[in-house]
């Protein structure tokens, strides 16, 4: 059986300066890009309406990471990368909220994201936020 090669996928594999190797799909009708760390079972959870982490819960790695709008998150503004809140981890039990942070701040994924917060005078506590750090269109 032929494989079929489509104009649209655009597959590569990069190292990291960890010396790990990823593979990054990007699908340019869907302006989709996915970095796969790890294959196997996972879960999902959308950090914004844009970026979605898939771990392994048992383990707490990371299998890939999803970036819809690719276009949209490597675009900078006049004060450089723009940041995004990270909304889909406040509903999240304090215990799941600390074990997805630890995953965002631990290579590999922080090779991509870069992660902050920001204090409003009128907030209790500090709002995570996150912006990409490097995106490489896969070519």
């Amino acid at each position: 059986m032929a494989t079929q090669t489509v104009e649209w996928l655009h597959e590569r594999v990069e190292t990291l300066p960890t010396g790990e190797k990823v593979r990054i799909e990007y699908d340019s009708e869907g302006d989709i890009l996915e970095v796969f760390f790890a294959s196997g079972a996972a879960t999902g959870i959308e950090l914004t309406d844009e970026i979605v982490l898939r771990y392994d819960k048992s383990s707490a790695s990371p299998r890939s990471l999803i970036f819809t709008s690719f276009s949209h998150l490597i675009q900078e503004t006049i004060y450089g990368p723009e940041s995004f809140r990270l909304t889909g981890i406040e509903s999240l039990s304090p215990q799941q909220r600390d074990e997805i942070l630890a995953i965002l701040r631990m290579p590999p994924v922080n090779h991509f994201l870069q992660l902050s917060a920001v204090k409003f005078p009128h907030t209790q506590h500090p709002i995570p936020l996150t912006s990409v750090r490097h995106l490489p269109l896969a070519a």
